[in-house]
């Protein structure tokens, strides 16, 4: 099954507290608008901790939905977070859509498309960067075609660490059943 994972940040009506946006779609679904599941990771004291969420899944597939299960996706707002390009900092904000999925059902590559406003076309992101080479814990070793993830004005391995943090908290959550 090839799922794949949305992440949008954005802010609640007031216009100050940032939360995050994770939307599941199923195999087959490519219409970014009509997401088979949502959840939304917010930060209880405003304070850029993410660590509430609104009726998580089991992605641990243990089961039962329990504190395990929100961690899955805190840590994941945590780390999408970390990209500059997609939170919102002023004007380094480029993106504020980020799609990961499987290239395919047997691949375990990575891909992480990344949409600018307005863009909603599944078929068409602005940029991919591809996660590959997974270790026995299942961490991804390598980054191809990184972009500048952290706003610090060049392409390092910080850039590659975060991406290869994402890939491998989208490769954690073993039940994406949306």
């Amino acid at each position: 099954m090839n799922n794949k994972q949305l992440y949008e940040i954005q802010s609640i009506a007031d216009g100050h507290t940032p939360h995050v946006v994770m939307s599941r779609y199923a195999d087959g679904n490519d219409d970014l608008n009509s997401p088979d599941f949502s959840v939304t990771i917010s930060s209880s004291l405003n304070d850029g901790n993410y660590d509430t969420t609104s009726a998580p899944e089991d992605v641990d597939g243990d089961g039962d939905t329990d504190a395990e299960d929100e961690s899955y996706y805190t840590v994941a707002a945590k780390l999408v977070c970390a990209l500059i390009t997609l939170s919102s900092v002023g004007e380094l904000k480029v993106f504020d859509r980020l799609l990961l999925m499987n290239k395919d059902a047997n691949n375990t590559d990575v891909s992480i498309l990344h949409f600018k406003p307005g863009n909603r076309s599944i078929h068409l992101p602005d940029f991919t960067v591809t996660a590959t080479g997974v270790d026995a814990l299942g961490r991804y070793l390598e980054i191809k075609q990184t972009i500048d993830a952290d706003g610090d004005g060049d392409i390092d391995k910080d850039d590659e660490l975060i991406y290869r943090r994402i890939a491998s908290s989208f490769a954690s959550m073993r039940d994406l059943l949306p």
